[in-house]
């Protein structure tokens, strides 16, 4: 079987566009090997009052909003991948709700305790919306509330930089094998992943899937400029979920905490 996902065609020097449309389990299988739910679920909780309301904008399968939505917050995700969503919706979960939309295109009259967007999502918006994205999560935030963005930064990059790569993830009973290639536009500051899937299910059949990302390559400094003209005050930066200190070198994720000028710091 072959599978190929819907492409946005985009040229370098344009914005970063993206496609995520392959069965969201198998994106659960992989999201295992790279992150720590448990860290993530226990770091937002502690920046949000008890039944508190949540937004996760690039939410993907829902993996951060089942947890919170378990222990009692009221949480709206919203992510343009509709094989992402459809896998979010049909995995339930107490206390949520799930909008197919980009992220940039997102606004609601609801307004929210803890606003999120968490791997990598900055990076893959257009990076002519990021201001605009940051204004729209400062006038959906209530008072007191907190924004929470995680992101690639320029080290980030820099390190993890290879031509070609191969992965696999097990898990229930499925072999993904992924097969990346990397390339970089200086000039654009974008940065492209083409991926191949491979995936061979418990009954021994192999489909394969199609899909790309870009990102635009954002810096620490760049980041807390654009929330400092939105209005928002970074209150804490962290390297990890754990809220372990940044490391000075620069490596590794970026983990920035902020609210609405002239309240209280975390």
């Amino acid at each position: 079987m072959f599978h190929n996902s819907d492409r946005f065609h985009q040229s370098w020097e344009g914005n970063t566009l993206t496609s995520f449309e392959f069965p969201g389990e198998y994106y659960e299988i992989m999201r295992r090997d790279f992150r720590n739910l448990a860290a993530e679920t226990d770091f937002l909780a502690s920046l949000a009052p008890a039944g508190g309301r949540v937004l996760d904008l690039g939410c993907g399968t829902g993996t951060n909003l089942r947890e919170l939505g378990a222990r009692g917050y009221s949480c709206v995700g919203v992510d343009q991948s509709a094989s992402f969503i459809g896998y979010a919706r049909r995995a339930g979960g107490r206390n949520v709700e799930y909008v197919r939309e980009r992220v940039e295109e997102f606004d609601c009259d609801d307004r929210f305790d803890l606003i999120y967007s968490m791997f990598m999502t900055l990076n893959y918006l257009p990076r002519a919306e990021l201001r605009r994205v940051l204004e729209r999560m400062r006038d959906l935030l209530l008072a007191g509330g907190h924004v929470v963005l995680e992101f690639g930064h320029l080290l980030n990059f820099v390190e993890s930089y290879q031509q070609h790569t191969v992965a696999h993830h097990r898990g229930d009973g499925v072999l993904i094998t992924r097969l990346a290639r990397q390339s970089l536009n200086p000039h654009a500051a974008n940065w492209r992943n083409e991926e191949t899937l491979l995936v061979r299910e418990t009954d021994g059949q192999v489909a394969m899937y199609d899909n790309f990302f870009d990102q635009a390559v954002l810096t620490g400094p760049e980041v807390r400029g654009l929330l400092a003209d939105v209005g928002l005050a970074v209150t804490a930066e962290y390297g990890g979920f754990r809220k372990e200190q940044a490391p000075g070198h620069g490596r590794g994720p970026l983990v920035i905490v902020a609210t609405a000028e002239g309240a209280s710091a975390v």
